[in-house]
């Protein structure tokens, strides 16, 4: 915990950067003009790509997809022998979110940005209808 600028304390984790508000990591609301998982005027990936992403999304929701115009960034964090290590302004994907809130799987952090009051499960909804549809049923949790 930190306190903030008004002397409130806000929820903070310790990354591989340091330390860290939470609500940082979930600052970012709209996905990018260019975000994968939009539905029109996505970045190309190679085939497969974006399927895999989402795969490990949804089968651990330990991790965490960063967004790829901060990643990329000045910003963003290292690059060494093909592992990335965050810095403290990465942030989740606000695509890679809305898309994780429409198929109703929310990962760890998200749940825990949640409890804290970092942000609500509402701050994705303007970005659903921007966002791919999940192959699966939001109520079965399984694919098809």
């Amino acid at each position: 915990m930190q306190k903030d600028k008004t002397g409130s304390i806000e929820p903070t984790t310790l990354g591989a950067g340091g330390h860290f508000r939470i609500k940082d990591m979930f600052r970012l609301k709209m996905p990018c003009a260019n975000c994968p998982f939009r539905k029109e005027g996505a970045i190309h990936l190679s085939p497969g790509r974006l399927s895999s992403i989402i795969d490990t999304l949804v089968k651990d929701d330990h991790t965490t997809f960063y967004c790829h115009k901060i990643e990329h960034s000045i910003a963003g964090g290292q690059f060494e022998d093909g592992l990335y290590t965050p810095s403290t302004k990465d942030a989740m994907c606000a695509g890679a979110a809305a898309y994780l809130m429409k198929a109703g799987r929310p990962t760890i952090g998200m749940r825990i940005a949640y409890l804290t009051g970092a942000v609500t499960p509402s701050e994705w909804d303007k970005a659903a209808d921007m966002v791919i549809d999940p192959p699966f049923d939001k109520n079965s949790k399984k694919l098809g």
